[in-house]
């Protein structure tokens, strides 16, 4: 065994004093030392309401930690001679379509797995959609940009989707398949799966959960099958273990040169910098940015090649420090930075750094983010004109609004609850002045407030709605249906 493992000797504590401290159900935490595991330990439990324990064995969802498996996938079918990462993706997908006729021209597969498409988030497009991978994409062209192609490092979902419809196009073959054959079944990853679906029918599964009001509830779990090759992906520690040590080998499993060593580094290497994000600008993380599905930075001196994933319920950490030969993985099923932080007390131990309590860190950076936020909406509401109403009686503004791009949201009113539904999601709305209203999200209890203004025809109809749901490009407005 390592003689680092000595050094590990206090993490079991400091695991279950934390999770008791955060409010997390349960973790998952492995390390690897030049090839060695040198701890693999559950904590905790899958499900509250159940107490099963959490072992090595049991899945979690990776949340994002799924985009590394989408960019080796593009990376086997760049060896296989079948994809170039620098040629536009309409030579291989003619329908292939943004708003920005420069990127739908020239954007290639490279781009689209390091996030500089000039696209933002748009989250809230796919998020609890009942559309299909290929109806998304096909809906790209109508979501405006804030940048345009390779000007900026903007996190971006969508992107992945594309990504996994481009193996389709080439292949023949659907992302999930592909990633089965090539990458599952060659490392041996025979209990990983791609969907809730099948997760939620596992014997040794974590299911999500979260801290709200004063108590740890189980939440359900949430299909994000659309997009499944940005975020979709459940596996182990074992799995993930092998899967880490042959980033850390050069590509190497086993006997075989599992992946070139030139297209792992191509993985592995800055593409892109990460702007600062204050209050997270921390001075000890250094000079970020990020590869083809894989982040970098220096963390206290030493470069760390890294992702996270977080999807409801779930926030997992999966780590590498090429010179040091470490390797980290740590998953929770509390939907806590936990997982975040705990990897970095582990490299504080590893490397002999006095560790620094990042958890207490985390939440006092997400304490300034939310007084933003809270003073954001007091600035918004003290816009407000008092003494004024609504152009129209409420039952008026209820009806189907589309965009073309993000779809239907309906508008309804029942039991004096006015509210916008948006993909099975509701933002309850009361009003502000004249025909501006606010809406809460029923999600995120600590998401700012969101704007949301009625429009009116010539003839006095109330004719679309307008909502910031994207907060860096325009508000998305969606048009009244013309049958109501």
């Amino acid at each position: 065994m390592s003689q680092l493992a000595d050094k590990l000797s206090g993490l079991d504590d400091y695991i279950h004093a934390e999770i008791q401290k955060w409010h997390v159900p349960g973790m998952a935490v492995a390390v690897v030392h030049d090839g060695e595991v040198i701890h693999q330990q559950g904590y905790g439990v899958c499900d509250i309401d159940h107490g099963q324990a959490v072992e090595p064995n049991t899945l979690f969802a990776i949340g994002s930690c799924t985009k590394a498996f989408t960019s080796m996938a593009l990376a086997l079918l760049v060896e296989d001679g079948l994809l170039d990462w620098d040629r536009p993706i309409r030579d291989y997908m003619p329908q292939f379509r943004l708003n920005d006729a420069t990127a739908s021209a020239q954007m290639t597969a490279r781009d689209l797995v390091c996030h500089r498409s000039g696209l933002p988030r748009h989250d809230l497009m796919w998020y609890g959609s009942a559309k299909s991978r290929w109806e998304l994409l096909e809906r790209l062209q109508h979501l405006q940009p804030s940048y345009p192609l390779r000007y900026i490092f903007q996190y971006q979902n969508l992107m992945y989707m594309v990504a996994g419809c481009l193996i389709e196009t080439i292949t023949g073959e659907t992302w999930e398949a592909f990633v089965q054959k090539r990458i599952f079944d060659v490392l041996g990853m025979n209990t990983s799966l791609f969907s809730v679906l099948d997760a939620e029918k596992a014997a040794k599964v974590a299911w999500p959960h979260e801290y709200k009001n004063e108590a740890i509830q189980r939440i359900p779990f949430r299909n994000i099958d659309a997009i499944g090759p940005a975020g979709s992906i459940h596996s182990n520690l074992p799995e993930m273990l092998t899967w880490l040590k042959l980033h850390m080998n050069q590509g190497i499993y086993g006997d075989t040169q599992f992946v070139s060593e030139d297209k792992l580094k191509q993985m592995h290497q800055p593409h892109v910098t990460i702007a600062p994000q204050p209050p997270m600008d921390f001075v000890e993380i250094q000079h970020s940015s990020y590869g083809l599905g894989w982040a970098q930075h220096l963390y206290r001196g030493h470069v760390r090649v890294r992702h996270t994933g977080g999807i409801d319920g779930f926030i997992t950490d999966v780590s590498f420090m090429p010179q040091e030969k470490l390797g980290v993985i740590v998953f929770n099923n509390g939907g806590d930075s936990l997982s975040i932080t705990a990897a970095m007390h582990i490299y504080d131990c590893l490397l002999g750094l006095t560790p620094i309590d990042w958890r207490q860190r985390y939440k006092e950076a997400d304490d300034t983010i939310k007084n933003m936020a809270s003073e954001n909406t007091e600035k918004f509401r003290s816009k407000r004109k008092t003494n004024t109403s609504p152009s129209h009686p409420l039952p008026d503004y209820v009806g189907e609004y589309e965009h073309a791009g993000y779809g239907l949201l309906a508008i309804k009113l029942a039991d004096d609850a006015f509210v916008a539904v948006y993909n099975g999601l509701e933002f309850h709305l009361s009003h502000f002045h004249f025909d501006v209203f606010e809406a809460k999200n029923e999600f995120d209890d600590d998401a700012p407030i969101m704007p949301v203004t009625f429009k009116l025809d010539v003839a006095g109809n109330i004719s679309e709605i307008a909502l910031q749901m994207e907060p860096t490009v325009a508000a998305i407005t969606f048009r009244r249906n013309s049958d109501q």
